[in-house]
């Protein structure tokens, strides 16, 4: 007796698993990437471990200790204005920078997911309404937008992240909606609607894996983005709350001594921009993989 095929058996078809030689096939053996990987590795490792080791006194303000340059004892990259270690502050700055840069790009990617699935899967007037709000979003200056919302509100880490969010989201959503509705034209996503496969499953199985490697490469380009903005703001003392020093913050805590104690402001923007170059070659390694293997 003959059987109809279902949904479930296209699936299984339509996708096999990957041999074990391909599952890495994505990973870019490039001196870019390895050079790129080591910055991000050894920038994320202080972040986290040399405010975790290192003595107590060095985030205590402590007058007498203020305006050591670097190469002092006890003390590689100086101390600021009031005395703190400038390692450890540069060290937290980092830590900080990662941390609201990684949660914003996760919630823009989900937002900017959600958008572009919905968007180019069903078309039509959902399509017209999401992508005229994702230009008004995309037409406005960041710069402007952060402002405008950073000075009337509460600094915190929330406010800060939600700001550089809606800067983040339309790109992801841009992004998803183009990949989407060329995959929508596939012949295996045909032919699991022939089957009678329902919209959910279709995006699920198969619309939201096919856009996690271009979304991937554009995230680890777009959260260097994010810390330089997240800097641009905390200089600008509209940043992080007190309580998160951030690289912008620190170097505007040193720029009136620039002339003379030169280091408060040149460590941490010497931080920021080797870490920047170092997810940008990463990115560029990764986007670079992708286009070989005709993911993007």
């Amino acid at each position: 007796m003959t059987t109809v095929p279902s949904a479930h058996d296209i699936d299984d078809v339509a996708v096999p698993l990957k041999p074990a030689s391909q599952r890495f096939a994505w990973f870019p053996r490039t001196a870019t990437m390895y050079v790129g990987l080591g910055i991000v590795v050894l920038a994320t490792l202080t972040s986290i471990l040399l405010p975790l080791l290192a003595p107590a006194s060095d985030t205590v303000v402590d007058p007498k200790r203020a305006y050591l340059p670097p190469f002092s004892a006890g003390h590689l990259l100086g101390t600021d204005q009031v005395g703190r270690d400038m390692a450890v502050r540069i060290a937290l700055g980092l830590r900080t920078s990662f941390t609201i840069a990684i949660t914003v790009i996760a919630i823009a990617i989900v937002v900017g997911f959600l958008v572009g699935l919905l968007s180019g899967y069903f078309g039509g007037f959902l399509d017209t309404v999401l992508m005229r709000l994702t230009d008004v979003q995309m037409a406005l200056p960041f710069i402007v937008l952060a402002v405008a919302v950073l000075s009337v509100s509460e600094p915190s880490f929330w406010s800060l992240t939600a700001v550089l969010t809606l800067a983040m989201w339309p790109t992801y959503a841009r992004v998803v909606r183009s990949a989407t509705q060329l995959e929508k034209s596939a012949d295996y996503v045909r032919a699991s609607v022939a089957m009678g496969a329902r919209p959910g499953r279709i995006i699920r199985r198969y619309l939201l894996r096919s856009n996690i490697s271009a979304v991937l490469v554009l995230a680890v380009l777009d959260i260097a983005a994010v810390i330089v903005y997240e800097s641009t703001l905390g200089f600008l003392g509209i940043g992080a709350p007190p309580d998160m020093p951030s690289l912008g913050s620190i170097m505007a805590d040193g720029k009136q001594y620039i002339l003379v104690y030169w280091w408060i402001t040149v460590l941490p923007g010497v931080a920021l921009i080797i870490t920047t170059v170092g997810l940008n070659l990463v990115g560029i390694a990764l986007r670079s993989r992708a286009k070989s293997r005709g993911v993007a």
